[in-house]
């Protein structure tokens, strides 16, 4: 089979043991029983952390029992609850903040306020680095057949702009051959790239303090917290061109601190090349969510960021001209927190940095892996991954 390969043009492990205990469970919305992404988990009195992932699935270790976890959303209510001992089915069940209205329609321009109030405040800090531990997964569906998985645990230097440094520490990867070879080639550069809220890029057109006037910005709604309300800030370009490279953005802004604790963005005709002739059916979509938690800085940190790319593709096979539609999606959560990390001599981010070397430069270590509580999986994911560890497919190998 044809390969594809496209490439983007945006310009020591604190894991000593496994032997703790586990806690496994999912986080569902009380009135509706469906799942909620993204939520941050705190085990009460330690700086252990988690966030469930896109099926709501959450993993977190403790060194004990019983422990009291505290759960945070943007969108819901905080709340805490008692793990004592251990359950196949532990759910937790969260409420939906009030949502507030009323003052939406007041003031037509309040929204841009906010926003550029909150951008300039975080300006202030762009030059403070944060030293992180993060797990990144990145999976590619062909033809709604998962075919390829690669998974990094990184140390990261990250600002309010983006990540700017990186440091690969464990890898594996595995793919299969049963379909065509499709290759995002540098998905973690789109994420490192995307992590923060100051966005600065080199070329298309992104929301920074600069560039407010070319969008039409509303307060959607507020979402009422106990400390403060929440506002939901949408961002919708005015005027874009045929092939003009840009995004449509939601902040959501604390009213009162001005943090940004989630941005979710809509990247339009994103500029891509196709090799061997190959060609886009439709111009890609992507799709990111990042979240940020609240410390007692100024500014809130990188959480997690995923992003999802969708590519409608036509190909050349055997003088036959095919079609193809591919999902590549990535998550890269944060676990860990680490200031000692300054000392590290960081990697440069580049766009030419291809993730499968970086992959394949570290030797697969199957004991690291096995069990490894950081490493949680959506349903799909997992099924995947199961069967590449089945054909002992994980590390440089690749399945027959």
């Amino acid at each position: 089979m044809k390969k594809l390969l496209l490439f983007l043009f945006f310009a020591s492990l604190g894991i000593k043991s496994f032997a703790q205990t586990i806690i496994q469970g999912k986080v569902v919305d009380e009135t509706t029983g469906e799942a909620i992404p993204f939520v941050s988990l705190m085990i009460v009195g330690t700086q252990t952390t988690s966030i469930t992932n896109e099926n709501g699935d959450f993993t977190i270790k403790a060194s004990n029992l019983p422990v009291k976890l505290k759960l945070s959303h943007v969108s819901y209510l905080i709340s805490e609850t008692d793990v004592k001992s251990l359950s196949d089915n532990f759910v937790v069940k969260l409420k939906q903040a009030s949502i507030n209205l009323s003052e939406v329609k007041i003031d037509p321009y309040l929204g841009k306020r906010i926003l550029k109030n909150a951008l300039e405040k975080a300006a202030k800090y762009k030059d403070e680095n944060h030293y992180l531990k993060v797990f990144y997964r990145q999976l590619t569906s062909v033809n709604n057949n998962p075919t390829k998985i690669h998974e990094i645990f990184y140390d990261i230097k990250w600002n309010v702009t983006r990540t700017t440094g990186w440091i690969a520490k464990q890898t594996r990867f595995a793919e299969s051959k049963n379909q065509i070879a499709f290759d995002l080639s540098n998905q973690s550069y789109f994420t490192f790239g995307s992590s923060g809220y100051l966005i600065q890029p080199n070329s298309g057109t992104f929301i920074t303090t600069k560039t407010l006037d070319k969008y039409t910005i509303e307060v959607e709604r507020y979402i009422e917290q106990a400390d403060q309300d929440i506002a939901v800030i949408t961002c919708k370009i005015k005027k874009a061109g045929k092939k003009q490279f840009y995004t449509n953005s939601t902040y959501y802004v604390g009213t009162e601190d001005l943090k940004i604790y989630r941005l979710e963005n809509n990247i339009l005709n994103l500029p891509m090349n196709l090799s061997n002739g190959s060609n886009f059916k439709y111009p890609p979509i992507v799709k990111t969510i990042a979240t940020f938690k609240s410390t007692s800085d100024s500014v809130s940190v990188l959480e997690s960021i995923s992003t999802k790319m969708y590519l409608s593709v036509n190909y050349m096979d055997r003088m036959r001209s095919s079609d193809l539609s591919a999902i590549v999606s990535s998550l890269l959560t944060v676990y860990q927190e680490d200031d000692s990390l300054k000392n590290e001599s960081f990697q440069s981010v580049k766009r030419d940095t291809k993730d499968k070397n970086i992959v394949e430069s570290i030797k697969y270590n199957a004991d690291f892996w096995r069990n490894n509580p950081i490493v949680k999986q959506t349903s799909l994911e997992d099924k995947f991954s199961k069967m590449m560890e089945g054909q002992n497919a994980f590390g440089t190998m690749i399945n027959p």
